[in-house]
């Protein structure tokens, strides 16, 4: 009966992404001498939590693509892609409760307070079309990723024998945030500006969403067209044509926004790269800068 109630999630596990958290966890465990049985239950953990948090996330946002299949809950209907969601969820708390110590326990289910929280002011930014300060946008995307990261980093804490790294956490935690932060607005980033990512889920997807990102954000907070005011992009967004989407796209390219966010996230590369050699893993999250020929020829 499980599989049958979980087959919502087991689709998405079926549609393999680029694995970075399960490549992050398995450079982090052998650091922190995480035997390789244990790795595998922690990247099994994570891997069942991603993917019901995505059939989630997708329901929430609207979303009709996930790596270039039909979403789940499109395939599946909500109700049951909703229960799969929650339901994975809980067997992975059971499942942490039954093979970790009570304090990771607690940590665990109080960071997963924090990821809801983050996932909350998301969606609440989106629907109710506000656009936060670039600071509380920032914590909202540490809350809403960061903290999945750092929960990987408690379990493999919990089995790690090197004491040395155990004293570093809170170090440890501050890469993890950094590098939560390049994950997300990199996110944002190649959803408007990369032919690659504009084949695999749809031209701007977000602008279809009418997600308030960080490219939004940062483009309302800091004026950085030196008018008085900047273009109602929220109302811009309404139009959802290919027309229409173009306008915000050509908005953003002459206002410097995109070459902003571009250098924004070379610099954060830079300052992870600093803390902890992670190049293996920020290679396979590439980066470029926008060009607008791109538009003509997709």
């Amino acid at each position: 009966m499980d599989d049958i109630l979980l087959e919502p999630v087991n689709y998405y596990k079926k549609l393999k992404g680029k694995n970075i958290r399960k490549i992050l966890s398995d450079l982090l465990g052998k650091l922190l001498g995480v035997n390789s049985d244990n790795i595998e239950l922690i990247n099994s953990i994570i891997n069942n939590f991603h993917n019901a948090s995505l059939v989630i996330d997708d329901i929430e946002d609207n979303s009709l693509l996930r790596r270039n299949e039909p979403c789940a809950h499109i395939k599946y209907g909500i109700p049951l892609s909703l229960n799969a969601g929650y339901f994975s969820i809980f067997k992975v708390l059971t499942k942490i409760s039954e093979n970790f110590s009570q304090q990771t326990t607690s940590k665990i289910i109080n960071y997963l307070t924090y990821v809801h929280e983050g996932q909350g002011m998301d969606i609440y930014y989106t629907q109710k079309k506000i656009i936060p300060t670039t600071e509380e946008y920032e914590k909202m995307m540490i809350y809403k990723t960061g903290y999945v990261f750092i929960i990987n980093m408690e379990l493999l804490i919990d089995k790690s024998t090197n004491f040395i790294f155990k004293k570093n956490q809170p170090k440890l935690n501050h890469v993890l945030i950094l590098f939560s932060l390049f994950y997300q607005i990199r996110d944002d980033y190649i959803n408007l500006t990369d032919i690659s990512y504009w084949k695999e889920k749809g031209f701007c997807q977000d602008l279809d969403e009418e997600k308030i990102s960080y490219l939004i954000t940062y483009f309302h907070n800091e004026n950085i067209t030196n008018n008085r005011e900047n273009p109602n992009i929220i109302e811009m967004m309404k139009d959802k044509s290919k027309e229409g989407k173009v306008k915000i796209v050509k908005i953003f390219h002459e206002s410097g926004l995109f070459d902003i966010v571009y250098y924004k996230l070379v610099a954060l590369k830079e300052k992870i790269l600093q803390e902890m050699d992670l190049e293996f893993i920020l290679n396979k999250l590439p980066i470029h800068r926008f060009d607008i020929n791109d538009i003509d020829g997709f």
